[in-house]
């Protein structure tokens, strides 16, 4: 018989599934969504291969909640960074900052998602969760007048991402989080 590692059945259920996404998000921002499969997830969460499939039905399943939980913990990132910015300029920039932070530690921009063989339920949901992420950024810009501020949402979504390259290619994150900053804030000028 298994051993319950909690007081409770569902409360061990809880935790595993929550040690498995865990993995799941760990192996995505380590070697991305190719690289997510059970037998890698397992071994990242230090389980049997069966233990996943207990959660998730297939790599297919496994993928679409990886993806979606990356994005969860980015928009909470992005909320956070956002608590106490009071002005669209600080807005901006925090959110800036809040969104490079979590590229840099693993959330990929959606074209990699995008190319990923992810159900569609997944896809409408990383659509959503993607919006979600990119509303605290369009709201300080409509603020400001900015015309088409999705637009320019993606434009700034695009400067993070190529700093998240610099991150990942060894430029400090402290470094690239002002780069980008002051480089929006210009282009905003502001």
């Amino acid at each position: 018989m298994p051993r319950i590692e909690a007081p409770t059945v569902a409360e061990h259920h809880a935790l595993r599934r929550a040690a498995i996404l865990d993995a799941a998000v760990a192996v995505l921002a380590a070697e991305g969504p190719a690289a997510l499969t059970p037998s890698a997830v397992a071994a990242a969460a230090g389980l049997a291969r069966s233990s996943v499939y207990q959660y998730f039905a297939s790599t297919a399943e496994l993928l679409a909640a990886g993806v979606e939980e990356t994005f969860r913990r980015a928009i909470a990132g992005i909320g956070a960074a956002l608590a106490t910015a009071a002005t669209p300029k600080d807005k901006i920039a925090a959110y800036v900052g809040g969104a490079l932070d979590a590229a840099a530690s693993g959330h990929e921009p959606m074209s990699v998602y995008a190319a990923a063989d992810l159900p569609e339920a997944c896809r409408a949901a990383v659509a959503d969760l993607h919006r979600q992420a990119t509303f605290p950024l369009v709201e300080p810009l409509e603020q400001l007048g900015v015309a088409d501020p999705w637009a320019v949402a993606e434009l700034i979504g695009g400067v993070v991402s190529a700093g998240a390259n610099q991150v990942s290619r060894g430029e400090p994150l402290d470094a690239a989080r002002g780069r980008v900053q002051a480089f929006v804030l210009r282009a905003l000028a502001l």
